[in-house]
């Protein structure tokens, strides 16, 4: 089964990325990236808009059209979400300096905070996710990583993370 996919990209980097996907999965899939542009209609009439449309097109039709019937996924694909939690016996600023450490590690930018989390976008080679850290404590800190994104990102992210803390922790 073909699927048409819609991606707003914002940025040059952005673009790229989705290129160099586009680039990795063509020997596994059959992957087509149109020249000119891409329709979706919703209509009762197909038949009408298409004569239309090829009635203002020159050249054999055959070599510049392709129509797909196309209905919208509910949700493609879940995102993926990880909870790391730790007990680490040092004072809450401590603790803090080493997350901002291990965060500026891990390229990670942050995307805004409320006087409970933090949070941060990070892409990786593995793709993108975004990370909430809640700190708490007093004498000792209770920290909470909530990792989310798609794909591989997640793991990866989640796997270096407690690698970091660990050690940090003396676990």
């Amino acid at each position: 089964m073909g699927y048409i996919i819609f991606v707003g990209y914002e940025t040059d980097a952005e673009r790229k990325r989705v290129d160099y996907l586009l680039d990795k999965w063509s020997g596994r899939a059959v992957v087509k990236k149109p020249r000119g542009t891409v329709i979706y209609i919703e209509t009762e009439k197909p038949q009408e808009f298409l004569e239309e449309l090829f009635s203002r097109l020159e050249g054999d039709i055959e070599e510049k059209i392709e129509v797909y019937e196309a209905k919208p996924l509910k949700k493609a694909v879940e995102s993926k979400k990880r909870v790391l939690e730790y007990t680490i016996p040092e004072e809450k600023k401590v603790v803090q300096r080493f997350i901002d450490y291990l965060l500026s590690k891990l390229n990670a930018t942050p995307t805004g905070s409320n006087p409970v989390a933090r949070n941060f976008s990070v892409y990786t080679r593995k793709g993108r996710a975004t990370i909430k850290v809640i700190t708490r404590g007093n004498g000792s800190s209770h920290v909470v990583f909530e990792i989310e994104g798609f794909g591989e990102a997640v793991d990866f992210l989640a796997d270096r993370i407690d690698e970091e803390l660990k050690l940090f922790a003396g676990d």
